[in-house]
């Protein structure tokens, strides 16, 4: 499949050493997957200005049609996100008068006054489109670098899904103009590795498709097939693709059940 690409990147050194699950980048993942998107890469750093500055300098150079990254937008010290795209980038962050608004009338409704930290949330990079943060104060923000999308989140992930559900998604959805066409099914009583011949068979002739096999994480029973494909022909592929393994099951392994599943 020819898609446009992205990457995925989680800021936060509670991401590294065990205190906060990742969370943030299974959802969005799983929302530019659906919006047609290829996830290229998912990556984690630690809250340092140099280290995360060279691995956005490398990002820029893989020239991704996107780029997602959340946490360090809020106004403690270690909120480094945006410090560090200026570092990678050399956009200059500026006061934004949207932001501040923004930050100014969340502060207000819980009786606080604008502090010189929280005012810190204000400075986005010139020439940035501000994204409503409708659950917390740090605003989100969008801005075009090397012919990047950029999109910069908050990493709380209440604040973070609020930002992509009412912002980003329907930007994107515009953008790629593409839909995603996926189904599911589960495999019972038997191992993985006697399905993959038949799994191999078919993907020799679905090369635009993908198509994987994995052990259930939910009930932990059976291994669910995932295969999905974009445009109207990838869907009539995705449909033929399917019976075709089933049938391919069904008629090679016979102590096999199979059971469709919605998600």
């Amino acid at each position: 499949m020819n898609l446009p690409t992205a990457e995925i990147v989680c800021l936060g050194n509670e991401l590294l050493i065990g205190v906060t699950v990742n969370t943030n980048a299974t959802y969005i993942g799983d929302q530019l997957t659906k919006l047609g998107y290829e996830v290229r890469r998912v990556t984690a750093i630690r809250d340092d200005v140099d280290l995360a500055a060279d691995f956005f300098i490398e990002l820029i150079s893989r020239k991704p049609n996107l780029a997602i990254v959340t946490g360090g937008l809020g106004p403690t010290y270690d909120d480094i996100q945006l410090e560090v795209l200026y570092k990678a980038t050399g956009l200059v962050l500026k006061e934004n008068i949207e932001a501040i608004q923004q930050i100014q009338n969340y502060y207000a409704k819980k009786n606080l006054k604008l502090t010189k930290e929280r005012r810190k949330m204000s400075f986005l990079p010139e020439g940035s489109e501000v994204l409503k943060n409708n659950v917390g104060g740090a605003p989100g923000c969008y801005f075009k670098y090397s012919d990047i999308d950029f999109y910069c989140l908050p990493g709380v992930p209440t604040e973070m899904k609020d930002i992509f559900t009412n912002y980003i998604r329907p930007s994107l959805k515009e953008k790629t103009k593409t839909e995603l066409y996926e189904v599911k099914f589960q495999v019972f009583d038997c191992a993985e590795s006697e399905l993959a011949p038949f799994i191999n068979e078919i993907k020799t002739n679905f090369q635009n498709l993908y198509i994987k096999s994995h052990p259930a994480y939910k009930d932990k029973k059976g291994i669910v097939i995932h295969i999905s494909g974009t445009e109207e022909k990838g869907k009539e592929e995705v449909v033929s693709a399917k019976k075709k393994l089933q049938d391919a099951f069904l008629s090679n392994l016979s102590s096999i059940s199979i059971q469709e599943m919605k998600d």
